[in-house]
């Protein structure tokens, strides 16, 4: 049964108010019943009086002969005459007609007997009370008596399965009912729910519009005091991480300055190397705090013709890159930080490897990039070590390659910033696979 518990929210709002609606329609269907079932049955009853008194007023001054003429005229599918000159003793007394006994007798101003018609047993319960046949006897002038064959009420199967469409149709309705309003209720929470996506994925989105319940206008408001916070620490940390910077530049410079009195060129030259190294560091790291805080507005990229443009352009510097995959596969993505990402993932591609290749697959309104070396790879146990900023590994990946040690890191944080995820692997016979997935609804 659980399967008829959706998992959703709004379903599962508006299966709770469909079944509440619809258990309120059920308990209160019986006694809707029983009342129109009275008043149809008062009402039938009333016309049934009138009907014979009026038929009674027309058969007195006839003779008999005419009369019978007459029977098959006045007779109908719900009221059938016959005429007798004393009551048949087959049919037992009816102890359940007394008020519409009373009504004839006072309407025509003699006593009746209402009698119930014995009929051949069918087998089979007889559950309506419509479905009774009773035998009216009114005497007339003559010693004749004329006998009435109707029903004890209104023919209610009908009347039960027109009540049961018509309740069926309600029940519908309802359930329409409660899905629309289930989802407007919970339509401000799936804007929540997306938004706190968005916030994942960008510090920079747009606040939520404040909108729905008190108890939704409050956490909304929250939730952008939340990102306001946010968005001002990383600001924060972004100006702090340049004035580091420019304050540790002008040291650098001034250090610069003095290597030149250094008289052995041997140590000068190491003396420089380490502060191009520092000054490399310091830049490397204030674009990766950047990335953070960066605005870049996300628009359509062909991310086959990014790719061949910088297999081109490792190629050209000498590295030897081969490309594989679609000629153009369309994202929605910020196209420079995704060129920093697949550069720096290319670049150790080359360094650490004599030959890379770079593979686009499409698959499921996803894009998965695939890039392979042949170099020596990584061990397991440190290929989630390296995507934390700064960690180089030894001798593999040592700094005679150059680089700072936030390529990866660089790399995750910008895929997954666009809702995907960077993931290592090492390749059979050597060689090291990067593997960059961009999630779902991200390809175009």
């Amino acid at each position: 049964m659980r399967w008829l518990w959706p998992a959703g929210l709004a379903g599962r709002v508006a299966v709770v108010l469909a079944l509440t609606l619809i258990a309120v329609q059920l308990l209160t269907l019986p006694f809707f019943l029983r009342q129109q079932a009275n008043a149809a049955n008062d009402i039938f009853h009333g016309s049934t009086v009138e009907r014979i008194a009026h038929i009674i007023e027309l058969f007195e001054p006839l003779t008999p002969e005419r009369r019978r003429e007459l029977l098959p005229a006045l007779s109908s599918p719900f009221l059938t005459m016959d005429v007798f000159y004393e009551p048949t003793s087959a049919d037992r007394l009816a102890l359940d007609e007394a008020a519409l006994t009373a009504s004839l007798s006072s309407r025509l101003q003699r006593q009746v007997m209402i009698k119930q018609v014995e009929e051949a047993a069918s087998g089979l319960p007889d559950l309506l009370p419509s479905q009774q046949r009773i035998a009216i006897w009114v005497p007339l002038q003559d010693s004749s008596w004329l006998r009435f064959t109707t029903r004890s009420g209104l023919p209610s199967m009908g009347w039960v399965a027109h009540m049961s469409a018509q309740l069926l149709l309600v029940c519908l309705v309802l359930v329409v009912l409660a899905i629309v309003a289930a989802r407007q209720i919970t339509r401000p929470i799936r804007t929540f729910v997306a938004a706190a996506e968005r916030l994942g994925n960008d510090v920079n989105a747009p606040p939520i519009p404040e909108s729905g319940s008190r108890e939704l206008r409050r956490a909304t408001r929250v939730f952008n005091t939340m990102q306001d916070r946010l968005q001002r620490y990383v600001e924060d940390r972004t100006r702090m991480l340049a004035a580091i910077s420019h304050d540790l530049r002008t040291s650098l410079t001034r250090l610069r300055l003095r290597t030149e009195f250094i008289s052995d060129p041997e140590q000068r030259h190491k003396a420089e190397q380490d502060l191009e190294q520092m000054d490399a560091m310091l830049a490397s790291t204030l674009s990766f705090a950047r990335d953070d805080a960066a605005a870049e507005p996300p628009v359509n990229v062909d991310l086959a013709k990014l790719l061949h443009m910088l297999c081109d352009d490792f190629n050209d510097l000498g590295g030897k890159v081969d490309y594989e995959g679609p000629e153009t596969c369309t994202v929605r993505c910020r196209p420079l930080a995704m060129e920093r990402a697949l550069s720096n993932v290319m670049n150790n591609a080359v360094n650490y490897g004599a030959r890379a290749r770079v593979e686009l697959r499409q698959r499921d309104g996803c894009c998965e990039i695939r890039v392979e070396d042949d170099g020596p790879g990584i061990a397991y146990d440190k290929l989630d070590a390296v995507f934390e900023p700064f960690v180089r590994l030894d001798p593999a990946r040592n700094r005679s390659t150059g680089g700072t040690g936030l390529g990866l890191s660089i790399a995750r944080s910008v895929l997954r910033s666009h809702g995907g995820d960077v993931t290592l692997e090492n390749l059979e016979g050597g060689g090291l696979r990067v593997i960059l997935r961009l999630a779902d609804g991200r390809a175009a």
